[in-house]
């Protein structure tokens, strides 16, 4: 019999759901409408059989992502997508044996990439009132810690972990050669970054995304910050020309035209999530306090899967929690006509 990795074969994976384009899709953290039409005609207008023919050069998105951000070009490297960031860096710093530390719930891949590297994933739970007791992950660490993750603004419950809270963690894992993966793949809805830590200390490995607020989960293009030294280990092990040139093109546009797009996208934004907690607050519901593009939302009188599934029958997508999030309606927060749309239905089904 040929040979199979045996941790693969133990593996119990849920295929991820299609066919949701023709819902309004709020189950997923999407933006329904996607980058600001104008971007898009400008990028577009690249686009020929030529441009198609020459393989991915990713040198001058990373040296502008890095020059917009204060970063030296060797800090930064780009990826096909933050979740595939994530694995690159559970690969190279992620040692068989050690243990992985994260909140539960956090973004499910950790304990899936955790399980491949044959890494033990140490969960830390909420308070019953979903607030987070940073003391518990600092008691976690130890010796036997490999990477801790710290997902800020944390998905899907929406907290967000102090300066103070993630400098004690940095300073922790250090004392046990241990690396701490601070994913922001939720920056831009909260803006205050971990940035800084980069230049203080080398053990901080920060994750971004183009998918939530710049809106290009199609395209597939993450990033990923840190030293030099650890971003030269990551492209040690990063393949050549994983991330296409429609997605670097995107890209460049975005960063060249970086304070009108988050401007135009994040006054959207902030303009569906006053309207949506207010009306939520008018009707006399109860949600947890959130810092992402997203929040939770307590059922008054049916179940969460029940308003899930006459939500879908309607057309309109949403997330019912699972696991530590049971009994939840995670809703995506965005432009203020969907979050019209979202509380209509609900209003008209859980009565």
């Amino acid at each position: 019999m040929y040979y199979v990795n045996p941790v693969l074969k133990t593996f119990v994976r849920t295929k991820q759901p299609e066919g949701r384009g023709k819902y309004i899709r709020l189950d997923q953290n999407e933006n329904p409408d996607g980058v600001p039409q104008w971007l898009f005609d400008d990028v577009m207008k690249k686009m020929s059989p030529q441009f198609f023919s020459i393989y991915p050069e990713e040198t001058v998105l990373t040296e502008k992502y890095a020059d917009f951000f204060g970063l030296g070009h060797g800090c930064v490297t780009l990826t096909d997508g933050s979740v595939v960031g994530m694995g690159y860096v559970l690969k190279v710093f992620g040692q068989s044996g050690k243990n992985l530390i994260c909140a539960t719930p956090t973004f499910g891949m950790y304990k899936v990439y955790a399980d491949m590297q044959g890494m033990n994933t140490v969960f830390v739970h909420y308070e019953e009132d979903y607030s987070f007791d940073i003391k518990k992950i600092l008691a976690q660490i130890n010796e036997d810690t490999g990477l801790v993750s710290l997902v800020n603004p944390n998905m899907p419950i929406g907290n967000v972990y102090s300066e103070n809270e993630i400098r004690q963690v940095v300073q922790k894992a250090r004392e046990f050669n241990a690396q701490v993966i601070i994913d922001e793949a939720y920056y831009y809805f909260y803006d205050k970054t971990s940035l800084n830590l980069i230049k203080e200390f080398d053990n901080v490995i920060i994750l971004r995304t183009f998918s939530k607020m710049f809106s290009l989960p199609a395209l597939r293009l993450g990033v990923i910050i840190s030293n030099e030294k650890n971003i030269y280990y990551i492209n040690q092990y990063k393949p050549h020309y994983t991330i296409n040139s429609i997605a670097l093109a995107f890209g460049e546009a975005i960063i060249d035209n970086h304070y009108k797009v988050v401007k135009e996208l994040r006054q959207k934004f902030l303009e569906g999530k006053s309207y949506l907690l207010k009306a939520l607050d008018d009707a006399s519901y109860s949600y947890l306090p959130t810092e992402g593009c997203f929040v939770c939302v307590y059922p008054k009188h049916k179940t969460a899967e029940e308003i899930t599934e006459e939500l879908k029958n309607r057309g309109i997508l949403i997330l019912c929690g699972k696991g530590d999030s049971t009994g939840f309606l995670r809703i995506t927060i965005w432009d203020k006509k969907y979050m019209k749309i979202f509380m209509e239905a609900l209003l008209s089904i859980d009565n």
